[in-house]
């Protein structure tokens, strides 16, 4: 799962994860790879690269940690800063409205193989934007955006769209990470209210958010309760659980899955797994598909 050229051909696909240094660069260049091979060998337009805010950089800003590199080849699509596309000898294609703190986005095309840093859109109208113009413009159909969890209402509006959740795993942060495993595990997997018998008379279409303030503000009688997607629910995996035990839970739009990418570092994948303790999770689990990356810019 997730680990070969048709998982990625031919659709939009969100890299994301709960924090910083989770994996989300590191599998957005595994996934580009493999997409680029196929490309290669089925006769197809290269992967589009691009990123919400900016990754590439050799270390973070702010914790001073190593981060890996964004290699590009010739054919591929990228969004980024035009000097930080230097690099690659680029073809520059068009530009974003606006600009950014490190300069003007654009999206282009690049010459040669080079390691570039990715500068994307801030706002979620622009990250839109941008696909929206790759995929339209058929400049390729394949796209690969290193982005963010809050981000996610993107996807349910771009064809073909899905995204895929990275996260790394040690002892110390195994309850952690399993808990918030569980908690998107029961998100992605929310009945849609349209495909679903819903009883009008008990249902609540909350406006907003799905907190712990709101579901407590809820009407006894609202048995089922509508939200957007699965971005509007801010319940911790226990409070969630809880809410889905009293309540029927559904959403407007649904936002399509692909699968968590789990690295274990320290742990064995089995233990994992065996803390999980839910079959039908552990079937939405790759694990560390990277390990041994064999990726090349040329």
């Amino acid at each position: 799962m997730l680990d070969s050229a048709e998982d990625f051909l031919g659709r939009v696909t969100f890299v994301t994860g709960p924090e910083k240094h989770c994996g989300k660069t590191t599998f957005m260049n595994r996934a580009a790879e493999l997409a680029r091979r196929g490309a290669r060998a089925a006769g197809r337009q290269a992967p589009a690269l691009l990123t919400v805010g900016y990754d590439g950089e050799s270390r973070d800003f702010l914790s001073g940690a190593r981060k890996p590199a964004v290699p590009v080849a010739a054919g591929d699509i990228l969004v980024t800063a035009e000097r930080f596309a230097r690099p690659c000898s680029p073809e520059i294609l068009d530009v974003l409205p606006g600009s950014s703190a490190l300069g003007r986005l654009c999206i282009a095309k690049a010459s040669r193989g080079a390691t570039v840093a990715l500068v994307g859109p801030e706002s979620n109208a622009l990250v839109g934007w941008a696909i929206r113009r790759i995929v339209d413009e058929g400049l390729t159909d394949t796209v690969l955006v290193d982005g963010a969890i809050n981000r996610m209402t993107q996807v349910a509006s771009i064809a073909n769209a899905r995204f895929v959740y990275a996260i790394r795993v040690d002892g110390a942060g195994l309850g952690r990470a399993i808990s918030r495993v569980r908690r998107l595990a029961t998100l992605v997997r929310l009945p849609l209210a349209g495909d679903s018998q819903v009883d009008d008379a008990a249902s609540f279409v909350l406006e907003g958010a799905l907190t712990t303030e709101t579901a407590a503000r809820l009407p006894p009688e609202a048995r089922s309760v509508i939200v957007d997607d699965l971005t509007k629910v801010f319940l911790g995996e226990a409070e969630l659980a809880a809410f889905v035990r009293d309540r029927q839970l559904y959403v407007s739009w649904r936002i399509e899955f692909g699968g968590f990418i789990v690295a274990c570092r320290g742990i064995a994948d089995a233990a994992f797994n065996a803390r999980l303790g839910d079959d039908s999770v552990s079937a939405l689990v790759a694990f560390n598909p990277y390990e041994e990356p064999a990726w090349s810019a040329a």
